[in-house]
C-alpha cells in the first residue's frame, strides 16, 4: 500500500459513499440519500452522447460543500473505445489539452455548477469527488473551481488519465489538496495509455495522471468488480 499523503480515512470513505449515492440517483431517477447534516443545493445533469442524464449533485453543510459525480459500473469497455482525441480546456488562459469526451460532459454541466456555487461564500471548503468517468469530470471541475478562487479539495476514485503533461503540471500547481485512490487490479486508471496514436487524425496524444496515487489491491472475479465503487469503498475502509 502506498501513502503519498498523511491522510485520515474517514473523509475519503464518506466521499466514496457520496459517489455511491450518485449511482442511486441515476438508477432511481434523481432519488438518493442525503447525508445527515447536509442539504441538497442542486442536482447535476450533464450530456453524455447527446442525452441529458443524472450525473451527480451538490450538497452543503454548515462547514463545507460536496460536489459528487457519477461514473459507470459496467465493464470498462466504454473508455477503451472512447474518443481519445484532445481539446484545449476552455476555462483557463494556460495552454494545455484534455480528453475531449470528459471535457464535453463537464462543459455541459459547468454553468449550472458555477451558478450554484455563487450562492455560497467563496472561501467555504469545497470537496469535489467522483468515481470512474465521474473522477475524470471531478478532476476538471476541481481544477476549474480552483482557478476561479474556490477553496477546493479533490478526492477521486478509479480515475482514468484526464489530460496531457502540461495539464497535469497546471493542475498540481493549482489544486494543493488532491487525493487519487487506485485499486492496482483495476484497468481503468491505466487508460487512456500515456501515448496513443490516432490513425484517423494521424496524431499522437499524450496523457499523464495527476499527483501520485494512494493505492490498494483488491482482486475480484471480474474487471467490473475490480472497478466497482463498492470495491473502492472497501479499499479505503481497509487503509
Amino acid at each position: 500500500m502506498t501513502h503519498t499523503h498523511s491522510i485520515k480515512k474517514q473523509l475519503p470513505l464518506f466521499l466514496a459513499n457520496c459517489c455511491l449515492q450518485t449511482y442511486f440517483q441515476y438508477t432511481n431517477d434523481g432519488e438518493f440519500t442525503i447525508p445527515k447534516g447536509y442539504k441538497l443545493l442542486a442536482n447535476v445533469k450533464a450530456n453524455a452522447i447527446g442525452i441529458r442524464e443524472w450525473f451527480g449533485f451538490i450538497l452543503e453543510s454548515k462547514k463545507s460543500v460536496i460536489i459528487a459525480f457519477r461514473g459507470t459500473d459496467s465493464n470498462p469497455d466504454w473508455i477503451v473505445d472512447a474518443e481519445v482525441s484532445q481539446v484545449p480546456f476552455p476555462y483557463t488562459k494556460e495552454s494545455f489539452f484534455v480528453h475531449e469526451g470528459f471535457s464535453s460532459i463537464y462543459q455541459s454541466c459547468r454553468d449550472d455548477i458555477i451558478d450554484t456555487l455563487e450562492q455560497i461564500p467563496l472561501k467555504k471548503q469545497v470537496y469535489v469527488t467522483g468515481h470512474s468517468l465521474g473522477a475524470a469530470i471531478a478532476t476538471l471541475c476541481a481544477f476549474d473551481l480552483s482557478e476561479h478562487g474556490f477553496n477546493v479539495s479533490l478526492y477521486n476514485f478509479a480515475s482514468p488519465r484526464v489530460g496531457d503533461p502540461e495539464f497535469t503540471k497546471a493542475f498540481d500547481q493549482s489544486v494543493q489538496k488532491s487525493y487519487r485512490f487506485v485499486n492496482m487490479y483495476d484497468i481503468v486508471p491505466l487508460l487512456p495509455p500515456e501515448s496513443i496514436y490516432s490513425p484517423l487524425l494521424d496524431q499522437t496524444f499524450h496523457y499523464q495522471h495527476i499527483k501520485d496515487a494512494d493505492t490498494f489491491g483488491i482482486q475480484t472475479d471480474t474487471l467490473s468488480g475490480n472497478h466497482s465503487i463498492y470495491t473502492y469503498i472497501k479499499g479505503v475502509k481497509d487503509f
